[in-house]
């Protein structure tokens, strides 16, 4: 029987997780409710992966650090992610368009902060830097000469390195400054409509970005604007500005939603299907 590599199982464990999330988001409106379901479900993924771990013997020392410093952060920043947006929508105040604002934009500056507070590791981080690996991604006692996290100590020793939760936390963080710009901006287009007497119609896209991106790469693969002349770039900038939406690396969901094994046109079908469905009703 052929033993199971740390890397094959994450892989497959990765592709489970994303496909999940996806057809929450795809079958709930609510976004706090997506928020609780993902939470939920993460927590159980978390469970069995640590399972997994603890009955696993690395290869060696890289294997263990490639784990804690690439693969773990992948999952546990998805759980930091949805907790910490449930939170924040959950506190929103409910006042007018510029107290909100206000508030989002404090939440911003509570990420830079932090990003200030960890520059250094930040640096060592996104410099694919290595030096220090041993000492931040190995379990073991850590070195009392680096800073940290209090969460570290209440965490299993056997499934934590003093530094893969802070890995964590700066991938989820990174993804929170989108989502926190993002509504910052929909405040600020929506008091520019209401300025304007409702002249202005911009819609917001609230649906998942990797549905976007599909029908974005549809429409370009069908030449449906300027009689295929424009490049998919153009294309992506375009409906980001129409629908008030970052899609940040768009070409790296493109590649996410191409490396799907089954389903690969999921939003695509699910539009097909509801759009069949409301036909035959109305018939």
């Amino acid at each position: 029987m052929e033993e199971v590599t740390i890397k094959n199982y994450f892989s497959n464990l990765l592709q489970e997780v994303d496909s999940e999330i996806q057809t929450i988001e795809l079958n709930e409106s609510d976004f706090l409710h997506v928020c609780k379901k993902v939470i939920a479900y993460l927590q159980d993924i978390m469970s069995e992966l640590k399972s997994f771990i603890l009955n696993y013997n690395f290869t060696d020392n890289s294997e263990e650090i490639f784990f804690f410093k690439q693969l773990k952060p992948q999952i546990i920043s998805k759980l930091i992610y949805y907790n910490s947006i449930y939170n924040i929508e959950l506190k929103r105040p409910t006042g007018s368009d510029d107290v909100q604002t206000q508030y989002y934009v404090s939440e911003l500056d509570f990420l830079t902060t932090f990003f200030n507070q960890n520059l250094t590791f930040y640096q060592y981080y996104r410099t694919n830097a290595c030096y220090l690996d041993d000492k931040y991604f190995l379990r073991g006692k850590p070195d009392i000469h680096l800073i940290i996290d209090n969460a570290f100590f209440d965490s299993d020793p056997q499934f934590s390195t003093s530094y893969d939760f802070k890995v964590a936390k700066i991938l989820a963080n990174e993804l929170l400054k989108i989502h926190l710009t993002n509504r910052v901006k929909e405040l600020t287009n929506e008091g520019l409509r209401k300025k304007n007497n409702g002249s202005c119609c911009q819609m917001v896209w609230t649906g998942s970005k990797r549905g976007l991106v599909e029908l974005i790469y549809a429409f370009d693969t069908c030449g449906a604007f300027d009689k295929g002349t424009v490049d998919i770039k153009t294309i992506a900038v375009n409906f980001e500005k129409m629908f008030n939406i970052d899609l940040g690396d768009f070409y790296h969901i493109y590649m996410e939603i191409k490396g799907r094994k089954i389903n690969r046109t999921r939003y695509l079908d699910i539009l097909q299907k509801n759009l069949l469905r409301r036909m035959e009703e109305e018939d």
